[in-house]
């Protein structure tokens, strides 16, 4: 099974590894690292005028590509070859030893991430929660998009009983 966009499978990881090391080798004999921006130095004016693509970059080009999360500094800041280093990086290893401090976990019904949420509640020992926010995308809990997508009563109530 995979958990959002990056392959669990043993050939596809190591299809994907291979893939990077013959990036590295490249960067290396260029001299330096292979940078291609994902998100525009000049914005789109809005979402209508926004190329379509992939399921994961139109989400995050709904954000990262027009006014409303646009930055010239934040542009994608990735090299070719950075899901190497989050290929090694086990974020969940120790999640369980989080216990016994209460979690809670919100998502989109809609985000790309929400199967790492999945995964991380899954994974995660008691007390923990799952929220699931309907209608809302990855892009839409950063800022509340153009709904109230943000759970701040849902937030409230979970300080409020962790630290009592």
């Amino acid at each position: 099974m995979a958990y959002g966009y990056i392959a669990e499978l043993p050939e596809a990881i190591e299809a994907q590894k291979q893939a990077l090391a013959a990036q590295r080798w490249a960067d290396f004999e260029a001299g330096e690292q292979r940078y291609a921006p994902s998100f525009p130095e000049v914005p789109y004016p809005n979402v209508d005028a926004l190329p379509e693509t992939d399921p994961l970059a139109n989400e995050l080009m709904r954000f990262y590509a027009v006014p409303r999360g646009h930055h010239p500094n934040a542009r994608g800041g990735f090299t070719d070859t950075s899901m190497l280093s989050m290929m090694q990086f086990s974020c969940l290893q120790y999640i369980a030893e989080i216990s016994p401090r209460p979690l809670l976990f919100i998502t989109g019904d809609r985000a790309h991430s929400r199967s790492f949420s999945e995964k991380a509640y899954c994974m995660a020992a008691e007390p923990k929660e799952l929220f699931i926010v309907e209608g809302a995308e990855h892009i839409d809990l950063y800022d509340g998009g153009n709904g109230d997508f943000i759970p701040f009563d849902k937030l409230e109530e979970f300080f409020a009983e962790a630290f009592r």
